[in-house]
């Protein structure tokens, strides 16, 4: 058995290094967001080649789709990873990728503009500023950009009574489809599009967890038994959540306004 990390002591060990090796395992793709390349094929879609765009990914875990993005000729691309083990995952993995360390919150700190396509995979929920976040984004994006988010949304406004006290939960900020727009509209990004992703997020979540429990053994063998059972839990947990209509996904389009 080979001992990647510590088990699993927080709620967010999916979003460090071992969990993404663990997701890539599971998924047979070096991707942590949900739906692997389906999802990517949805957030490009109409998107063409130009090897020229600049490309900014938020969040980019260990930047399989950053690597997806540039294999398909759609720009190049930057990624933008909060956690130092994952960064170094990131370029060990994906070298013609550039990865740059640091919070989404704080872009501007870190990465200079500026970026014709902006995009994010499941990594806004997890930022406690939204707001910030998406004006960090508009500053750094080059006239007429373009955002695109494939994101856990908040579909009915239940989620926060849902998970009241539970700290597994405490963490997650799921957009809100019903306000999200304004909040774009005020961090500089206009034309906002959303579009309900909740079917496809039912359907894929309950493929991850039948994956999860036909690699058990593989992976026990690799990681060892508390990050199995930490895995099997979170996701059950979340599956549950997105059968409910607690929490759903949502797919978002908008332009720089300036």
């Amino acid at each position: 058995m080979t001992h990647l990390a510590d088990p699993p002591d927080r709620p967010t060990a999916m979003n460090n290094a071992t969990g993404k090796r663990l997701l890539a395992l599971i998924r047979e793709c070096d991707y942590a967001h949900p739906g692997e390349e389906e999802a990517n094929e949805l957030l490009f879609a109409g998107v063409r080649a130009d090897p020229r765009r600049r490309v900014l990914d938020a969040g980019c875990g260990g930047a399989g789709t950053a690597a997806w993005v540039q294999t398909r000729g759609l720009g190049a691309v930057t990624g933008l990873e909060l956690d130092a083990a994952t960064a170094l995952l990131a370029r060990e993995r994906h070298p013609d990728v550039t990865v740059v360390e640091g919070d989404l919150q704080q872009a501007g700190r870190v990465l200079a503009g500026p970026f014709d396509l902006i995009y994010s995979m499941t990594a806004i929920y997890a930022a406690p500023d939204q707001a910030a976040a998406f004006r960090e984004f508009g500053a750094l994006a080059a006239p007429g950009a373009e955002l695109r988010l494939l994101e856990y949304a908040d579909p009915r406004g239940l989620f926060a009574a849902a998970t009241a006290g539970d700290p597994s939960w405490g963490w997650w900020h799921p957009l809100r489809p019903r306000t999200l727009p304004d909040l774009l509209r005020t961090a500089g990004w206009t034309a906002v599009q959303t579009r309900d992703l909740h079917p496809e997020f039912v359907h894929w979540y309950r493929r991850l967890c039948d994956r999860i429990a036909e690699k058990r053994h593989e992976i026990t063998r690799e990681f060892g038994r508390d990050w199995y059972d930490f895995v099997a839990r979170e996701y059950a947990g979340i599956h549950e959540m997105v059968r409910a209509g607690v929490l759903g996904g949502v797919l978002v389009r908008a332009r720089a306004a300036r």
